[in-house]
């Protein structure tokens, strides 16, 4: 069988049968856009990218599977690695510690991270009212199948109904994420924040992964991860139910398959990276940059991997799992996104960089140590990164007519690279300033690289301190090794603590939106479970299974009203929210609903002249 197998792979058809198979799926996704409106494909989306999802899902956990050998033997060679930078000889003849001191101490380093997230950083949400539509979207697709928000929603004794679900814009592969966990344990909001406070910890354990495949040394894969487990914002955003998180994870690992498979060559490791490549796709809309990345790292390091067959076999695999996203990168082309005209253009890169650029550099809300270290990095490559690679091979790379180690030259501007296309997006998009709201939440998908960079950069610093001082005492310096180490790892940790108080801030914005959330989860206790509320945040409501439909719905749907009160005897109420508050248009809703009912007052709250309350509605 295996022998037809590998006769029927290697015949010289089979380019030409993967080339008809691409234009095929391609074709058909032409097709679609070309002969139906967008509503029909959002329509269509909402049904079919949660199973697309959930197939991505399960093959990439059999992919894990098949690999599994390989990822713990990967863990197992950090206990004999060539480079002991930290920890001494690690040999036979010493203590258990030391035996094992590399894996104790990388760890050591996720559990902190871990910690620091989830019970230094607030949990608290971040950016009103987005993070209620990720967790209701990923409550209609664990109990319904269906990727939307939910505009009206009932619950009849615990059995949730989702009447008004309307297609978003934002792509589904992190309310996918928080489905998973709504289907295991119930729907609860508070699972969102740990799933971002354990991605947080993978986020550092990939790119510990990364910078050690491509330096080969722990010595600059720990530093990396404890810096991308040290940046405050990165800590900060991990203890909410954002997005961005997932996509700065979900593009690390991206990388890091992708070097995997140019590094072992394997199929097992090949149907991992292209099942990972439409999952990461999907976090955010920006997420599928890291695909011209991974085309541009093949180009370096491996251009002949461009015309194996067996490659764009597998990526028939990755672009019938992607084609749905990409459909639905179509179907919400001219949104307004929340502002009206153009969202990027280059008249946003002057404000946005004067902006975006201090932001690494000025030492206010980003550590200028981790810059200084990432600068060294770029700057001062070190060829010897390839002695104690985990996955040893005496495979070079080609590029042009030179030879060349995945650790060598070229290595830190890859990654550099990387950081550009996640950091420079945004300075062509309309909101894509640090200080525009809560957009600072943007820089996240930068941190990774900047992290594997700074690790580098600490590796190449040492060493040059370990040269100075041999210089300085005659050929000795080999045994100040360990004195820099902590000397550096002394110094960073002092730059880093400044930071804490920043960590620990909830902070003023957004500061009427969040104590509408605060209040409203107080109000929904002073009536029945089964009662429904008009508001114009539902999904928020939904969350807390508490029936909801938008306020509109009370000036534009008398009828449907008129039915609710008889069907839930009089317990419909009204809530002014924060955007009761802002605009004329919001203001206005509020106000012919004033008019149009008489409202009871239940509860009520205010906050800096902010007024909240909970009313129960009567016909007049």
């Amino acid at each position: 069988m295996k022998t037809w197998l590998r006769k029927f792979t290697e015949g010289s058809f089979v380019p030409l049968l993967i080339m008809v198979f691409y234009c095929l799926i391609l074709g058909s996704a032409i097709y679609v856009t070309d002969y139906y409106p967008k509503g029909k494909i959002q329509d269509a989306l909402m049904t079919l990218i949660p199973w697309i999802l959930r197939i991505n899902f399960l093959l990439l956990l059999l992919a894990v599977a098949a690999s599994w050998k390989d990822i713990v033997s990967a863990f197992r060679r950090l206990d004999d690695p060539q480079d002991r930078g930290l920890a001494g000889d690690g040999g036979p003849g010493g203590g258990w510690f030391k035996r094992h001191s590399h894996l104790l101490l990388l760890a050591g380093l996720i559990v902190v991270a871990a910690l620091l997230a989830y019970g230094v950083a607030p949990q608290v949400h971040r950016i009103y009212y987005d993070e209620d539509i990720y967790g209701n979207v990923a409550q209609n697709i664990a109990l319904n199948g269906i990727s939307g928000l939910c505009n009206y929603g009932t619950f009849e004794y615990g059995e949730y109904y989702g009447n008004w679900v309307v297609y978003n814009k934002e792509p589904s592969g992190w309310p996918f994420l928080i489905s998973i966990v709504f289907q295991l344990f119930g729907v609860n909001e508070i699972y969102g924040f740990i799933l971002n406070n354990l991605l947080f910890a993978g986020g550092v354990l990939i790119c510990f992964w990364i910078a050690y495949i491509v330096t080969g040394r722990f010595f600059p894969a720990l530093m990396g991860a404890a810096v991308y487990a040290a940046i405050p914002h990165n800590l900060l955003w991990s203890n909410t139910v954002a997005a961005e998180p997932a996509a700065a994870v979900f593009g690390g690992l991206t990388v890091l398959c992708l070097l995997v498979y140019l590094k072992s060559g394997q199929l097992r490791h090949l149907l991992l990276l292209c099942l990972v490549v439409p999952l990461a796709s999907q976090m955010r809309a920006e997420s599928a940059l890291i695909g011209i990345w991974g085309f541009a790292a093949v180009l370096v390091w491996s251009p002949r991997t461009l015309l194996r067959r067996g490659v764009w076999g597998a990526g028939l695999l990755t672009l019938i799992l992607i084609i749905p996203h990409l459909l639905h990168l179509y179907s919400v082309s001219g949104e307004s996104w929340g502002a009206q005209g153009v969202k990027f253009s280059l008249a946003f890169f002057a404000s946005n960089i004067a902006v975006n650029a201090p932001y690494y550099f000025d030492n206010k809300l980003f550590p200028a140590v981790f810059t200084l270290l990432a600068l060294i990095g770029v700057l001062a490559p070190f060829p010897k990164w390839t002695a104690g690679s985990p996955f040893r091979s005496n495979r070079v790379f080609r590029v042009a007519f030179c030879e060349i180690p995945i650790g060598g030259l070229f290595t830190p501007w890859l990654i550099l690279l990387w950081f550009i296309l996640f950091y420079g997006i945004f300075l062509f998009f309309y909101a894509g300033s640090y200080k525009y709201g809560a957009d600072v939440r943007f820089a996240l998908v930068s941190f990774m690289p900047l992290a594997v960079l700074s690790g580098m950069g600490a590796d190449r610093l040492r060493e040059g301190l370990e040269w100075l001082a041999g210089r300085m005492q005659s050929g000795k310096g080999e045994g100040a090794r360990g004195v820099l180490t902590g000397i550096m790892v002394i110094v960073i940790f002092f730059s880093w603590m400044s930071f804490l108080p920043l960590i620990r801030l909830v902070g003023q914005e957004a500061w009427g939106a969040r104590y509408d959330h605060l209040y409203a989860r107080e109000f929904i206790r002073k009536i029945p479970d089964r009662s429904i509320v008009l508001t114009h945040i539902p999904t928020m409501m939904l969350l807390w299974q508490q029936g909801a439909i938008q306020t509109f719905a009370g000036i534009n749907n008398p009828d449907l009203i008129a039915d609710l009160l008889k069907k839930y005897e009089g317990h419909v109420y009204f809530h002014k929210s924060y955007w009761c508050s802002t605009s004329t248009d919001h203001k206005d809703l509020c106000r012919m609903m004033g008019e149009k009912y008489d409202l009871e007052e239940v509860v009520s709250a205010s906050e800096q002249g902010n007024h909240y309350g909970l009313y129960r509605i009567r016909k007049k």
